[in-house]
């Protein structure tokens, strides 16, 4: 049989939208439930370890944080940190990154973000050749050169990327970033 007259069927998606969202309950199934992401478990005790008591939560696919929702607040100008797990802002330009953070940061001092290693740069439009080759380690000396009015702490786990980590439910570079 030729492949190329093979019939194929087009199915018109349901809800596309709602699968982006829900992308971290759908890998979970693969496991039955039985496992925690390690970033997941790493920012619970963050906040918990750290006595947050209002956060802001920003995020796209819904990863189910084991933590009371009486610390959420959808005031981001009533809150003791902001946290985003949103994968779109990793699309920004490297400009817009850190224009977002400082957007944020006027809001609240403190800021834990998750940035996608995959999406940053993606436009390729900021090339900084004093940046170490080291492209995680690049990412950490960029936003500590961006955001020299801030305290940024890495809090990320270096690691060679072969696609088993589910970067795409939650972001893999994880930093800490307060205003002096």
């Amino acid at each position: 049989m030729d492949p190329t007259s093979k019939k194929i069927k087009i199915v018109k998606p349901f809800a596309l939208y709602k699968w982006a969202k829900n992308f971290k309950r759908i890998q979970d199934r693969f496991y039955g439930n039985q496992y925690k992401l390690r970033r997941i478990q790493q920012i619970e005790d963050f906040i918990t370890l750290n006595n947050f008591n209002k956060v802001h939560h920003i995020e796209e696919v819904h990863i189910d944080l084991e933590l009371s929702p009486k610390i959420f607040t959808h005031n981001i100008n009533d809150t003791d940190l902001i946290l985003v797990t949103h994968q779109g802002y990793s699309r920004y330009p490297c400009i817009g990154i850190i224009e977002q953070i400082q957007e944020w940061l006027k809001s609240c001092p403190k800021l834990y973000i998750c940035l996608n290693r995959h999406y940053l740069n993606i436009d390729n439009s900021d090339l900084d050749m004093d940046l170490p080759d080291d492209f995680q380690k690049a990412i950490t000396f960029w936003l500590q050169k961006s955001l020299k009015d801030c305290v940024v702490m890495d809090l990320s786990r270096n690691y060679v990327d072969y696609g088993q980590n589910f970067t795409w439910s939650l972001p893999d570079r994880h930093y800490h970033i307060v205003k002096k």
